[in-house]
């Protein structure tokens, strides 16, 4: 994740080396979403299930095989255009298969847009290069880096002197369909999003939109689109010479790509994998039909991050929970809340409130060095009782209930926040400080009590560690089976490494990086 790179970013400074620059911008293309679906099959489809008053409707995918079908039939079933905006878009199996669905949706008329956060482009300049050169598909980047596209090491060395920029990444996920139907949530383009990979895998949660929210979703793609910081990615790579040896080399390293097969499902989840079938059909089912306000950081937002009048995600996001009158649910994979965080969870819990936060453990976490943000406000947090629960990797691969892990490494990746279990936010912010000051983020606030307690009820506590403070004051982790509760008095399921790790990576980055 970006706070390691970061890490080895900022070390990687101190080494005098002379820094490569951007090209002048090159301006690309301006263009703008699709200004009328109404003719678009996938409009007319959702207009049958949206009603006059201007709501929009939804369906919340936590099911990551049924999140990858639904995009994949999204691309097959659109028209006219694609646009398609991620922070990571791999070069692996799910990747392949997503790119391979994009193309051939350009190879059909429809125009193609996709935005991609270069942080974690190292060595797809040639995949993406050809996916560029192909009929109808356009590739741009954002925030790119200047050179040595091929080695992360080298990249970081050459932005050795420009580390203020590139600390700046897009951390928005889009998925937007003719205009009409779009996906939003916490899900990149990648294996582990998935359920694809063989080692460590994400528990996420995407939101399917239909209805007004999308034509303002797709109003924020065009910003970032048509940004001075989106650079056409022949621009800063070396593209293919002809578009013959593009389709050629693309079609041969996507033809045995494979997007995660369907899985089956038990009772309890078999509404969440009825959608890619239904787009198929041409028959969409029940939404759940809700105002919704969409929340987009500006490109540049972290140039003018100190203008308090600056509208943000989480600034946006914090306002709800600040009127929150009864309860908040946090579902956060890096959750620092800062002195200012602890003082506000501490004032709403002295007005008789509920907060529960859901985050990584230590054992489940892939950034150690941010687990040390969200551990040094623990004991504070409990003491203040803030209900705190942190993933565990071996109960959550035991119970499957949140995904198949095999014997892969479990890890929480979706970010979701209920306010008084009628507002719902869903999209791709962390309550971190590189969220709220570093990153662009984009989400939906949803004003839906049956919507938001559905999402609250796909928590399972059973894949959780509950943690308490004993008489003596010690944090103590406590899971709960079939045999009863299981008691630990340091962090579960870790080394000794594990747990002095954070600690030193941790002091060497400030708490407004992590």
């Amino acid at each position: 994740m970006i706070r390691n790179t970061v890490l080895c970013a900022l070390g990687l400074g101190l080494v005098l080396v002379a820094g490569c620059a951007l090209p002048l911008k090159p301006l690309g293309p301006q263009s703008t979403a699709l200004p009328d679906a109404s003719t678009t099959s996938l409009y007319q489809m959702a207009q049958k299930r949206l009603g006059d008053d201007g709501r929009s409707g939804f369906r919340a995918l936590p099911v990551a095989s049924f999140a990858f079908a639904t995009r994949t039939t999204l691309a097959r079933r659109a028209e006219r255009t694609l646009d398609v905006q991620y922070y990571e878009f791999h070069d692996d199996d799910t990747g392949r298969a997503m790119m391979r669905a994009l193309a051939d949706a350009g190879a059909r008329g429809v125009r193609v847009r996709i935005l991609i956060d270069d942080l974690h482009s190292t060595g797809e300049d040639r995949i993406l290069g050809d996916l560029d050169r192909l009929p109808n598909v356009e590739v741009r980047l954002f925030n790119p880096f200047a050179g040595a596209r091929g080695n992360t090491a080298l990249r970081l060395l050459g932005a050795a002197f420009d580390l203020e920029r590139i600390n700046r990444r897009m951390h928005n996920k889009l998925f937007i369909a003719d205009n009409s139907m779009a996906l939003a949530g916490g899900r990149n383009l990648a294996n582990e999003y998935f359920m694809q990979d063989k080692s460590n895998n994400f528990v996420d949660l995407d939101m399917f939109v239909a209805g007004p929210a999308v034509r303002l979703l797709s109003q924020a793609f065009d910003r970032y689109w048509n940004s001075d910081r989106s650079y056409p990615i022949g621009s800063v790579a070396d593209l293919p010479k002809s578009a013959a040896l593009a389709q050629a080399d693309f079609d041969a390293l996507t033809a045995n790509a494979k997007g995660p097969a369907l899985q089956d499902l038990p009772a309890e989840f078999a509404e969440y994998g009825t959608l890619p079938g239904e787009l198929q059909r041409g028959e969409l089912g029940p939404l759940e039909l809700a105002p919704v306000e969409v929340v987009a950081d500006d490109p540049d937002k972290p140039l003018h991050i100190d203008d308090a009048r600056m509208q943000t995600v989480t600034r946006t996001v914090l306002g709800y929970l600040s009127r929150a009158n009864k309860e908040v649910d946090i579902v956060s994979p890096y959750f620092v809340p800062g002195e200012n965080g602890v003082a506000m969870m501490t004032d709403a819990m002295a007005h008789n409130g509920t907060i529960r936060v859901f985050t990584n453990s230590l054992a489940s976490t892939d950034a150690p060095v941010a687990e040390y943000g969200y551990m040094r406000y623990r004991k504070q947090m409990l003491e203040a009782h803030v209900e705190l629960y942190e993933m565990s990797p071996a109960l959550t691969r035991d119970r499957e209930r949140l995904g198949p892990f095999a014997r892969s490494f479990g890890s929480l990746h979706a970010k979701a926040v209920s306010i008084d279990r009628r507002y719902l936010f869903i999209g791709s912010m962390n309550l971190d400080a590189r969220s709220s000051l570093e990153n662009t983020e984009v989400g939906l606030i949803i004003d839906s009590p049956a919507l938001t307690e559905k999402v609250v009820g796909l928590l399972d506590l059973g894949s959780f560690y509950r943690l308490e403070l004993t008489a003596n004051g010690d944090i103590q982790w406590i899971a709960s089976d079939a045999q009863g509760e299981h008691v630990y008095d340091t962090d579960p399921e870790t080394t000794w490494w594990q747990r002095v790790n954070p600690i030193f990576t941790g002091l060497l980055v400030p708490e407004d990086q992590l």
